[in-house]
């Protein structure tokens, strides 16, 4: 697999900087978007339901222009977003006047939080996680890439079963906190998180379940 190979998944060729990807997520354009370097390719593209956490994928070449390894990471504008929801879950937390806060007094409510912030950084990362291979696995197709095949995953293992029982409840939860407190109480931002990370992720599991029923295959 060659670099002329690679550059052929480009649409458009753009600069892989913070603007351009945050431009790429007001504008909703789906087009496959590439920055060429030396010795390395990186091509991201958003899709309709996942306008945020999607990856950038880094093809890497040797002196011959050889692809010799392929590396993902979360695009500038998804982790800002998280650092951001982080940041405003911290502002829950701690007061204005941090010399009369008293941890003990508001350890329920911390623990809370503190919970509420992990679930919602675990969820981004199941969406960012099902975005990737799903993209990786239509990139391998386009490029014509041999991969091993891998036996078909049980969706309905007691560690999932399980997860799911946690998880949904979660989702469910952030999508009702959203429509009845943050955007009634003008919190648009939160509001708007809280919706896109409860329905992406009940999106994403709740089509692998119906893809792998209807087809039988391995997504």
């Amino acid at each position: 697999m060659t670099k002329k190979d690679v550059e052929k998944l480009i649409e458009v060729r753009k600069e892989s900087s913070f603007f351009n990807h945050f431009w790429n997520v007001l504008i909703y354009d789906f087009r496959a978007k590439g920055e060429i370097g030396p010795n390395q390719i990186k091509v991201w593209r958003q899709n309709m339901w996942n306008m945020t956490f999607y990856p950038i994928f880094t093809f890497e070449f040797n002196a011959n222009n050889n692809l010799t390894d392929i590396k993902d990471e979360i695009n500038p504008i998804g982790k800002t977003f998280i650092g951001v929801l982080l940041i405003g879950f911290l502002y829950l937390i701690f007061p204005k006047n941090l010399s009369g806060f008293d941890l003990l007094d508001h350890l329920p409510f911390v623990i809370l939080i503190t919970i509420f912030a992990f679930l919602i950084v675990l969820v981004a990362r199941m969406v960012y996680r099902f975005e990737k291979q799903n993209q990786l696995e239509q990139i391998f197709e386009i490029l014509d890439i041999e991969v091993e095949e891998k036996k078909p995953e049980r969706e309905w293992t007691f560690k999932k079963i399980i997860t799911r029982l946690l998880i949904y409840p979660f989702c469910i939860g952030l999508i009702l906190f959203a429509l009845f407190y943050l955007f009634p109480n003008g919190k648009v931002f939160m509001g708007i998180a809280s919706l896109g990370f409860g329905g992406m992720y009940l999106y994403a599991d709740i089509k692998i379940l119906i893809e792998k029923k209807t087809t039988g295959n391995n997504v």
